[in-house]
């Protein structure tokens, strides 16, 4: 077994430990091809294992399971005699029947079914000490039930050397000898490009096997993005296995996942633009008490679930809440292809991409490299396709300006992100289609956005990541207020004008959820009214000067009092980043929302005895701090942050940190980076509830006291993550 050492000992220990107990539950979860099967066979055909169990079973179960079929696949392999026509139960009552009294050893592997757990118990009998059942599945719902029992192993891909060894192990010999650097060079690159997915290294060994080992063949292979082209008719393991996976996805996730190609490979995709951009396709309805927003939100979840949308990043809250996903390149190459012949987009990376003959029918172009767009020629061919509703520019962002053509009359989705505009594209603004757009621009928005009626996502970014502060803030034209369908808006660097005159009740943006870039000027209480239904809020401001710093300082007293608080009853998430040469040392500390779920907080220096104000509230599930986000020695704490789950603690000048046993009753998760004067972690937070501490680059004393902490408080396990810097 490549690279998967630890899961076979965590596997096999389980399967032969003798503890005491009734039948316990093992559970392998992981996409497509990534080794669970042949792991679990690795442990069951083990001859210590044979020797240890009176008893054992392997079933292929499959998507489409029945439980009587597996029943008398269970029976066949006791070599029971049984009657014909026998009912469920009655094969249920034969299988425990015979197990009854025997260790035995039961593998499912391939379930796609989390309530098969129940059906088992109708069939195995519990009684037995040491007996194991062990399943299989590519379902990540599982892991949920594998809590419950205590044990799941999640299968990982291999990294960059195992995965040269496995396909080294399949394409040469020992015979052969020592492989020729040249060309174990040119293997490692390919086997880098197989992604870990051994299913898939094997495959490319396969195709390597009747290639002729030359550095000239094996380089043809290594220069192409993919090592495999992988198609639905094709006929080999890994494409079975991958399709299967595809064809078993309810009809409205299909589009959805085809979709999630679009993205170049190896591309880091957030939640939040996936999200968004799934809804401003039009694929999806909303559920029932549902927001369309929260809708896809779900449709992610479920195609992670499935292993088809592999986890990059994970959110603050939720085990398996995914942050950045990203798409395996086995099931890119799938989905780009079954895209192409249901011509849901057409992707381009090159010049002769826009000359395809059925690039006519798209609706959707997407590309891969915007200089594409800058050639007279693909001007005239886009003519043509003016059917398109989306056009998606994902190419690496060019340092000087492009021409963008748009032909599309009927655009609806429009994200150029990735070029940079020194003018801004006044063909824009005859979209009236458009739903979303994102543009990177340092200039004057143009009052004629207001004609974008249908604009429900406005994504402006600047060229440079850091916005200079100022006392003249950049706002936007007060067209803005005219945009009623707007739903999500990140202007980095500019803010929202004050409406005038104040009693026009017609500027209010009632849809606006979710606000994100602005300077704090955006935050008076004027302009917050006129958004009644906003759930997320984040701040962002430079200073360069100690003049700034105090202009900064004074910006925040727009969130003071209780104007913020008062406007919102429900409200999701408030972030405030004061970027600084210089620590600015803020008084005044927002009066948040009672219901606020989440703080992230960095810059601010705020004092520690503020903190008081945050822990009272009932609902704050999240809270991060970073970069002196408070400031001083001592953090006595006040306030019992009652549904806190997670606390991040991220470069603070903290050196003692008190608690009581009442504080943070809800914690599991707590991450402390760059704390380099904290001496140890309040011993309270050792409780039954934390399920993961996470370290980096503090002083030892705090690892050294938190362990010696878990070893006193023996009711609870905690998993403990420490690293510091070149030390792996």
């Amino acid at each position: 077994m490549v690279g998967l050492g630890r899961e076979l000992r965590k596997l096999q220990g389980w399967v032969l430990s003798d503890v005491e107990g009734c039948c316990t539950m093992m559970l392998i979860v992981g996409m497509a091809g990534i080794g669970k099967t042949t792991l679990v066979k690795q442990v069951y055909e083990n001859p210590h294992v044979m020797e240890h169990f009176q008893q054992r079973i392997f079933v292929s179960v499959g998507p489409q399971y029945q439980l009587k079929q597996i029943l008398l696949l269970v029976l066949d392999q006791l070599k029971a005699d049984y009657e014909e026509g026998l009912s469920e139960d009655s094969l249920s009552e034969l299988v425990c029947k015979i197990l009854f009294g025997k260790r035995y050893l039961v593998v499912l592997d391939d379930v796609w079914n989390t309530h098969i757990s129940k059906e088992l118990e109708r069939f195995l009998p519990t009684e037995v000490h040491q007996s194991r059942i062990i399943i299989t599945s590519r379902m990540l719902d599982f892991v949920d039930h594998g809590r419950i029992y205590g044990h799941f192993v999640e299968v990982p891909l291999l990294n960059d050397d195992e995965s040269w060894k496995l396909l080294h192990d399949i394409v040469f010999t020992r015979n052969e000898g020592p492989v020729n650097f040249q060309l174990e060079k040119i293997g490692k690159k390919i086997a880098k490009k197989c992604d870990g997915l051994p299913l898939a290294i094997i495959e490319v060994g396969k195709l390597l096997l009747k290639t002729e080992k030359t550095v000239q063949e094996w380089s043809i292979i290594a220069e192409q993005e993919d090592p495999l082209v992988i198609k639905s008719d094709d006929n080999t393991p890994l494409s079975k296995a991958l399709l299967l996976s595809y064809t078993m996805l309810p009809q409205y996730l299909k589009v959805c996942f085809l979709y999630v190609s679009v993205f170049p490979k190896g591309y880091e995709i957030s939640r939040s633009k996936l999200t968004t951009l799934w809804a401003a396709e039009g694929f999806l309805e909303p559920q029932k008490g549902k927001t369309l927003e929260e809708t896809a939100d779900e449709c992610l979840s479920e195609l992670v679930s499935q292993s088809v949308v592999l986890r990059k990043k994970l959110r603050s809250v939720g085990k398996r809440t995914t942050k950045l996903c990203r798409l395996h390149f086995t099931f890119r190459n799938l989905c780009v292809n079954e895209a192409k012949s249901e011509s849901l987009f057409r992707i381009i990376k090159k010049y002769v991409d826009s000359f395809q003959a059925d690039i006519y029918s798209q609706r959707r172009l997407c590309t891969h490299n915007n200089i594409v767009l800058g050639f007279e020629q693909v001007h005239t061919r886009m003519e043509s396709v003016s059917g398109a509703r989306s056009l998606l520019c994902f190419g690496p962002k060019q340092q000087y300006p492009i021409r963008l053509y748009l032909p599309f009359r009927l655009l609806k989705v429009l994200d150029a992100v990735s070029m940079r505009f020194y003018e801004f594209p006044h063909q824009v603004v005859e979209l009236v289609h458009l739903r979303y757009f994102a543009i990177t621009f340092d200039g004057e928005i143009p009052a004629s956005i207001s004609r974008l009626s249908n604009l429900e996502v406005l994504i402006i970014h600047r060229h440079h990541r850091i916005i200079k502060y100022s006392n003249s803030p950049v706002y936007l034209p007060v067209e803005i207020w005219k945009l009623h369908k707007l739903k999500h808006l990140e202007c980095m660097g500019f803010d929202l004008p004050d409406p005038s005159p104040a009693n026009d009740d017609s500027l209010i943006l009632e849809k606006l959820l979710t606000v994100s870039g602005v300077g704090a000027h955006s935050c008076t209480k004027t302009i917050l009214a006129r958004i009644p239904n906003l759930t997320k809020l984040g701040i962002r401001i430079e200073t360069t000067t100690l003049e700034n710093d105090a202009a900064a300082v004074e910006t925040l007293s727009f969130l003071g009092g209780d104007q913020f608080a008062s406007i919102y009853d429900e409200f999701e998430s408030f972030k405030c980043v004061i970027v600084n040469p210089t620590l600015v040392r803020c008084q005044i500390l927002p009066n948040f929302p009672a219901n606020i779920k989440k703080i992230s907080l960095s810059g601010c220096g705020f004092p520690w005895r503020n903190m008081r104000a945050i822990g009272e509230l009932p609902n704050l599930v999240v809270l991060k701090l970073r970069w002196y986000a408070f400031s001083g020695p001592e953090w006595e704490i006040e306030g019992e942050f009652p549904k806190l789950k997670v606390l991040l603690m991220e470069d603070l000048d903290i050196e003692n940190w008190g608690a009581e046993h009442n504080h943070f009753p809800a914690l599991e998760r707590l991450i402390i980076r760059h704390c380099y004067r904290l001496k140890e972690i309040p011993l309270l937070l050792t409780n039954c509830g934390l399920d993961t501490v996470e370290v980096d680059d503090c002083c030892p004393s705090v690892t050294r006291n938190l362990q010696t902490k878990q070893k006193i408080n023996r009711c609870c396990y905690i998993q403990i993550r420490v690293q510091f810097s070149g030390d792996e």
